[in-house]
């Protein structure tokens, strides 16, 4: 892969993890009382779709360390 499709496949990640955290957190807190577990869940897909976009990204510096 380049590193626009690689730019372009950490980019889908780190939005799919806002739109999941944005509709898993705001329904979590939404509720009443509020879901802590279910705002928990989401906190942590969140992150671990942040993490596969930056280890997506390690690719690139990986490419430019080696030239």
């Amino acid at each position: 892969m380049n590193d626009d499709q690689l730019k372009h496949i950490a980019s889908v990640f780190s939005l799919m993890a806002f739109a999941e955290f944005g509709a898993f957190g705001y329904a979590a807190i939404d509720a009443h009382p509020v879901a802590w577990l279910e705002l928990a869940l989401a906190a942590v897909g969140f992150v671990n779709l942040q993490w596969f976009a930056v280890w997506v990204l390690s690719f690139l510096k990986d490419k430019e360390a080696k030239s």
